[in-house]
């Protein structure tokens, strides 16, 4: 069998159809990013796709349906909204030079770590939690010939340790919001930068006052993870006893919110035009919940995204004391 979306509706081609036949959610949440609402239109015979593939033509053997799909709506080497242009500006803080190096945690597919390298010329040592991010990152960093600037490899946030004083800057992009052992990684990260090291982290936050609490909870028992949501009073409170001072604290929920609704229209745009397998529209239907319900959660102002930038005190200052 094969699907495509038509007219907001994925056909999945078959003998008949129900006349009880419902909307997919995939085509609901392609409604909702357009504006529209559907009905659903009996076909007498299934629909001619226009492009089907179960996997691209130049997929590897890496390269799981979910890993082909979050390039496609993040961006080449992206697994969350943010490209290149959107990492740089983010990293403006840092002040990147050749002569300086990071560790990035929670790197996804290596996006972050590949343009730091290639646009700063910085050494990065990147982590991931996701065994199948880590393994396709690395992938790309060799394909990118950058196996030893930019290397991903699998980590436990959980149970991490790293050299002291050894990192000029460490970065996280939407990462520590699944960690339930906070202050013990926030330890590791304030015992391995240097003295005047730099922290800089993006980070789903609870609100500092939640307006509806079991909203909140019917999210987070719906992620693939299981939340442990910290707001930004409880990440000033952990990184002060670690000696960083925090510099810069920003809601970028907003900006957030429309790189996601970008990239999935852009995304369903052109599924609309070349079509899915039934495959894919699995991983499709599957991912796009997913941040259907984190958008809502955006929405009701009690899931935040925020990112916050840090400076490691220099030794033991009369203010310690």
């Amino acid at each position: 069998m094969s699907a495509r979306l038509d007219s907001g509706i994925l056909m999945v081609a078959s003998a008949s159809q129900s006349p009880k036949a419902k909307i997919t959610l995939f085509a609901r949440i392609k409604a909702w990013w357009e504006g529209y609402e559907l009905a659903v239109v009996q076909k007498a015979k299934a629909p001619t796709v226009a492009k089907e593939h179960d996997v691209r033509a130049d997929e590897h053997v890496w390269e799981s349906s979910r890993v082909q799909l979050v390039q496609d709506v993040w961006g080449e080497g992206f697994s969350s909204p943010g490209d290149a242009d959107y990492i740089i500006e983010m990293l403006k803080p840092f002040a990147l030079t050749p002569a300086m190096s990071v560790l990035e945690l929670g790197s996804g597919l290596g996006g972050a770590s590949r343009v730091m390298a290639e646009h700063f010329g910085v050494w990065v040592t990147a982590f991931e939690a996701d065994r199948v991010f880590a393994e396709a990152g690395m992938e790309l960093s060799t394909m990118a010939g950058l196996a030893k600037k930019a290397p991903i490899a699998t980590f436990d946030p959980e149970n991490f340790e790293y050299k002291e004083m050894s990192c000029d800057c460490i970065y996280s992009k939407e990462s520590f919001f699944t960690v339930k052992k906070k202050t013990e990684l926030l330890g590791v990260i304030g015992d391995a930068l240097k003295d005047r090291g730099q922290f800089l982290f993006t980070d789903f936050v609870k609100a500092e006052q939640v307006k509806d609490p079991k909203a909140l909870k019917a999210w987070a028992e719906a992620e693939p993870v299981t939340p442990h949501l910290w707001s930004v009073k409880d990440y000033d409170t952990a990184l002060s006893r670690q000696k960083i001072e925090i510099r810069i604290t920003e809601d970028i929920t907003d900006n957030f919110r429309v790189l996601v609704m970008k990239g999935w229209a852009d995304y369903l745009a052109s599924a609309s035009q070349e079509g899915v397998s039934e495959q894919m529209a699995a991983t499709v239907v599957t991912e796009a919940e997913l941040w259907a319900r984190r958008v809502k959660a955006f929405e009701s102002g009690d899931l935040r995204v925020c990112r916050i930038y840090g400076l490691k005190k220099q030794g033991n200052l009369l203010s310690d004391w």
